[in-house]
């Protein structure tokens, strides 16, 4: 959870030569993932394809997943828009939606407000909202409340706690996440992050839900460039819940411009 830490430091610029509006830094990845479930679960086999393009004050992602999950199949569709507003604020926006199937939203919604703090502006703040309607009667509503610290060596800190509300059940569940950032552009970035704490709800099939469980997850991101405009992301996770534990990783490969 969380916004996005502001380009520049985590998202990946590149030298553009994009015409028109959108001449600032951008990328394309492209990659897949598996997951090993226990208790029985069918393992997880996605494929992604995300492209990101930026000038002046606008930043654009565009992101599609095909997920097969549970014995089904489908696609996620999302599109993104990142606005710096003044020499402190920037908002984050991201909507999507998906094909039939009975694990992903119909419709799914975030935005972020984000504040720049201390003379350097080294502290960013951000507080965010966000909305889930499945294909079922299941609804959710997010509000995020998150912090970055940009250390003056190549060290971000980013942090935050989520609350959702879901229906039917009415439950309001707590999670928090702490994440831990190294490296430079054009070399290399490694982030380590950890989440714990409550999830309101989870579809394991067409008419099964799990609610209101405790969670853990845990990753570990590796962005390496072996090109001075190319290189490959590497994602290893552990997700645990009191039914079933969740391990695998993606590999993807990306092209600035």
């Amino acid at each position: 959870g969380g916004p996005p830490i502001p380009q520049g430091s985590s998202l990946p610029p590149g030298l553009s030569s994009i015409p028109g509006n959108l001449n600032g830094p951008g990328y394309l990845e492209f990659g897949g993932a598996h997951n090993s479930l226990t208790n029985g679960n069918p393992d997880w086999t996605d494929a992604y394809l995300r492209a990101f393009l930026s000038g002046g004050n606008n930043g654009f992602s565009l992101e599609a997943t095909r997920q097969s999950r549970y014995g089904d199949t489908g696609w996620f569709y999302s599109a993104g828009w990142t606005r710096t507003l003044s020499e402190n604020w920037y908002t984050n926006f991201q909507a999507g939606t998906s094909s039939r199937c009975f694990f992903l939203p119909k419709w799914r919604a975030d935005g972020f407000i984000n504040r720049k703090l201390l003379p350097k502006k080294q502290l960013v703040a951000s507080v965010g909202l966000g909305y889930d309607r499945y294909k079922t009667v299941q609804t959710a509503y997010r509000a995020n409340l998150g912090g970055i610290y940009y250390f003056s060596k190549p060290f971000v800190l980013q942090g935050g706690v989520t609350l959702t509300h879901s229906n039917p059940g009415s439950i309001l569940a707590r999670s928090q996440y702490l994440a831990l950032t190294q490296g430079h552009d054009k070399e290399h970035y490694i982030t380590a992050r950890a989440e714990f704490g409550r999830e309101a709800y989870q579809l394991v099939g067409p008419a099964t839900a799990l609610f209101n469980f405790p969670v853990r997850d845990y990753t570990v991101t590796w962005r390496q460039w072996v090109g001075f405009n190319w290189g490959f992301n590497v994602v290893a996770e552990h997700y645990q819940n009191p039914y079933f534990s969740r391990t695998g990783g993606t590999v993807g490969f990306f092209l600035d411009f």
